[in-house]
């Protein structure tokens, strides 16, 4: 029979202690704005090729403006007339997002796929026959873009309008977050915005009950990997000097003495696993061939103390 002592509650407790920097901390309130920034760079990065794929046109590049906080009333009063608006409902209730567009711009930019100048009549504000199918292809990548940035397949378009403030199922005092996309055809002299705006209660389900680390905390690596119990933790590198496709037919022809033609690369990554951690150049060190890294992806402060 084997007997061994247990440790008492107090030394199992110090024991467990061993690494300041991985116990949790208490949580703070999700910071909306940042959350917001990021649901922004989201619509941005996704934006590009389902806006390059309705408009036929590669070269299409996208740009988010800044972003603000602003009474429902004063956003509707800057849409204006003129407008293509959609509201995107998140589920069955008044949360979600509205996306307005300019119909002139709208048009503008139907004209240029078919083989036009882009040039629309500067008082265009209403939707034509011709472009109303073009319209429908715009709100379906809203709402797939919508989805995609926010991971949400519940954003569906709800309602769709000519005045904003009939299908915005909110208050014009409560605050909306906004901000406005460009998007910029190959060749065009012009860019074609659409703005989105968020009420709160929907950017709140969109964070959801996530939360972060009080700012005060200090993140692994705060005060220096080597002050850090992480710091002598062994990592594999691997630097891919060449990879050469070869046919399975040559493979098999392979026999002692065979000589395989390879092109080192001028840029050679180094990883941990499937993370490129940098970059590198192949050099020599005391007759020892030697990578000389020339770019990596750490933070400048990673090792550094704070």
């Amino acid at each position: 029979m084997i007997s061994e002592n247990f440790p008492d509650t107090a030394t199992a407790k110090r024991a467990a202690r061993h690494c300041d920097e991985l116990l949790s901390r208490a949580a703070t309130p999700v910071d909306l704005e940042t959350e917001f920034a990021r649901l922004v760079r989201q619509i941005g990065d996704q934006a590009q090729p389902l806006l390059a794929e309705l408009c036929d046109n590669r070269g299409l590049t996208v740009a988010m403006g800044s972003i603000a906080t602003v009474p429902a009333a004063d956003w509707l009063a800057q849409l204006g007339a003129g407008g293509l608006h959609g509201f995107y409902s998140l589920g069955q209730d008044t949360r979600g997002a509205l996306v307005s567009t300019n119909v002139g711009a709208l048009v503008a930019q139907f004209e240029r796929i078919l083989g036009g100048t882009g040039e629309v009549d500067e008082l265009c504000d209403t939707l034509p026959s011709s472009a109303a199918c073009f319209a429908r292809q715009f709100e379906g990548k809203i709402n797939s873009l919508l989805q995609r940035a926010s991971d949400r397949r519940e954003f569906a378009l709800s309602a769709t309008g000519e005045h904003a403030h009939e299908i915005l199922p909110i208050a014009g005092t409560e605050k909306v977050w906004t901000a406005t996309l460009t998007a910029t055809p190959k060749d065009a002299t012009t860019g074609w915005e659409i703005r989105f705006a968020l009420c709160q209660s929907t950017l709140i389900e969109l964070v959801g009950s996530r939360a972060v680390s009080p700012a005060t905390g200090r993140s692994i690596g705060a005060r220096g990997l080597d002050g850090s119990a992480i710091g002598n933790v062994d990592l594999p590198l691997r630097a891919v000097l060449v990879d050469v496709p070869m046919a399975i037919s040559r493979i098999a022809q392979l026999t002692e003495g065979s000589m395989i033609p390879v092109a080192l690369q001028r840029n050679v990554p180094v990883l941990i696993g499937n993370t490129t951690i940098a970059h590198g150049t192949v050099g020599e060190l005391d007759d020892r061939v030697a990578m000389e890294l020339t770019h990596t992806n750490f933070d400048t402060n990673f090792s550094g103390n704070s």
